[in-house]
């Protein structure tokens, strides 16, 4: 019986350091264009810029939400720490499971039509 309660303190405990080991949440941004792109996060006062080189993706700070732009762009997304948002080739955003739903959407309709 002592056994076990000892396992099950030790199970806690490393639970517990895990958690708070575990880094916070953060936006991440992909850049899928062909050049770098500079990042701004709107966060209301404070709107930090970030570089993003080509075919790479930054953790962004976004606590409490935030507006994402590219610079020189007249638009911004919505998004949130934990989001997922891609510069696209035509330097427009897009969340990442939203262009994963448009690509599959489009191998099922290239699909259906070599069916017929």
């Amino acid at each position: 019986m002592i056994m076990l309660k000892d396992a099950g303190a030790v199970l806690l405990a490393a639970g517990a350091l895990t958690f708070a080991a575990a880094p916070a949440l953060a936006l991440t941004v992909a850049n899928q264009s062909d050049k770098a792109q500079e990042i701004t996060v709107d966060r209301g006062a404070d709107e930090p810029r970030t570089k993003i080189d080509a075919g790479k993706s930054a953790n962004l700070e976004c606590p409490g939400g935030c507006e994402v732009r590219v610079v020189g762009m007249g638009y911004g997304l919505p998004a949130r720490d934990g989001d997922k948002i891609v510069v696209g080739k035509d330097l427009l955003l897009s969340y990442a499971d939203q262009e994963q739903a448009s690509s599959d959407e489009a191998a099922k309709s290239g699909a259906k039509k070599m069916a017929e």
